[in-house]
């Protein structure tokens, strides 16, 4: 049971940090679950994935679209892209020829976060507002 209101919690705090910053947490999801030995971490990942075939941004998206501050193109050609991508990355998780390990992914994402953040500290710097 305790699992379940973990779980809530997690969900309802990247909910508002996803409409906050328009980025969806999933590596701190990953890490929380991982660290509170709920799941495997691959069963973990793919609940993720999951969870990313819905439209969770739908109130998000409906404000954005109210004040006409949608730029469809962009977002249909990363949409397709997306989809590819994600598609050839999930042969390295799940195994199809060449497996990553748990430590191999945990590493590439820590490596991505990294990067982020960096970049997200970068742009703050030289805003101006």
């Amino acid at each position: 049971m305790n699992q379940y209101i973990i779980e809530a919690i997690l969900g309802l705090l990247s909910g508002i940090f996803l409409g906050i910053t328009g980025i969806l947490p999933v590596g701190v999801f990953l890490i929380i679950l991982d660290y509170l030995n709920i799941g495997d971490y691959r069963s973990n990942l793919g609940a993720i994935l999951f969870l990313n075939l819905f439209p969770y941004t739908i109130g998000s998206i409906y404000e954005f679209y109210k004040t006409k501050k949608i730029n469809y193109r962009l977002g249909w050609i990363l949409l397709f892209s997306i989809i590819v991508g994600s598609y050839i990355g999930s042969k390295y998780v799940v195994g199809a020829g060449f497996k990553l390990s748990i430590k191999q992914i945990k590493y590439i994402s820590a490596f991505v976060g990294l990067i982020m953040c960096i970049l997200f500290f970068i742009s703050a710097y030289y805003e101006t507002d």
